[in-house]
């Protein structure tokens, strides 16, 4: 286990009693009842515009490596969050996961908080978690995908607002388990516009379903989005335009009926850090 993970008493009282920490937290109580609300025939399209604005967040799901074909296993999913750690000008770590935390996670280490990096990381407030030279970054990377955590790349700009710091200058990197991801939830229970607004396939990624599919649901189970993204129809399981493709599907798939495919046109690394980068700035320009 990596050092930085190991909180003593102190360490973790000032985590918890941090202004920002309990701004984060505070989030938690009114996601269910938020998602409630936003389901109500008149209440809810307003609540919705209100609390999913437009153009604001993004999330990126990165595959999973077991679903990645051999052909791009180098690239997904660990070269990705490895180059935009080495070319970030700052990477911080958070002592702890606030979806873990704030649901009690029993499958996933709590302590493997999300990575914000980029040149605001460097004015996150200290009681939050620490600075990581790039080797502690990768380290922390790998521990998070050998524990089975899914890399989301997000831009959060509330929770730059809670930390102080400038939101675009500012990329999150969460590790996000199946069953305390406030992502999760969202896909699952929220409304379609948190897809449209929020949720975007990595460029080039398509989910095929062969004739071995026996239609025995575990895709399903094991997908972010559920019965959202994946139906069982007459002959196989199908695939949804909301699919996000991470590959949870792939894994999860007892014939091996579901397989992850790259347009091979289609230069999936350059084509993903383009959007992030049009959206945020995480290195200072050279010069």
């Amino acid at each position: 286990m990596c050092g930085f993970h190991s909180l003593g008493n102190d360490s973790k009282a000032d985590l918890f009693q941090s202004r920002p920490w309990r701004e984060i937290m505070a989030f938690y109580p009114t996601l269910k009842p938020s998602l409630w609300l936003m389901k109500l025939p008149l209440l809810g399209p307003i609540l919705q515009k209100k609390i999913i604005k437009a153009k604001v967040d993004s999330n990126w799901i990165i595959p999973i490596g077991e679903a990645v074909p051999a052909g791009v296993r180098s690239v997904l999913p660990r070269q990705v969050i490895a180059y935009l750690l080495g070319k970030a000008d700052g990477i911080f770590a958070m002592h702890a996961c606030p979806c873990r935390t704030a649901f009690k996670c029993q499958n996933h280490k709590t302590e493997i908080g999300c990575l914000h990096i980029g040149p605001a990381a460097l004015g996150i407030p200290a009681e939050l978690g620490r600075l990581l030279t790039l080797e502690e970054g990768l380290a922390f990377l790998d521990e998070a995908l050998a524990d089975g955590l899914i890399p989301t790349i997000l831009q959060i700009p509330n929770e730059a607002v809670i930390f102080g710091v400038e939101k675009t200058r500012m990329l999150s990197i969460c590790f996000c388990c199946e069953c305390c991801c406030d992502v999760r939830l969202m896909l699952r229970d929220g409304p379609n516009r948190y897809w449209d607004e929020y949720n975007h396939r990595l460029p080039g990624v398509q989910v095929r379903v062969s004739q071995a599919c026996t239609l025995c649901g575990a895709c399903v189970a094991a997908c972010y989005g559920g019965e959202r993204v994946i139906t069982l129809g007459p002959e196989k399981a199908e695939m949804h335009e909301r699919c996000l493709g991470c590959g949870r599907c792939v894994e999860a798939c007892p014939e091996g009926a579901i397989s992850l495919e790259f347009d091979p046109h289609t230069d999936v690394l350059a084509a993903l850090l383009e959007r992030i980068e049009n959206r945020v700035e995480i290195s200072a320009p050279q010069g």
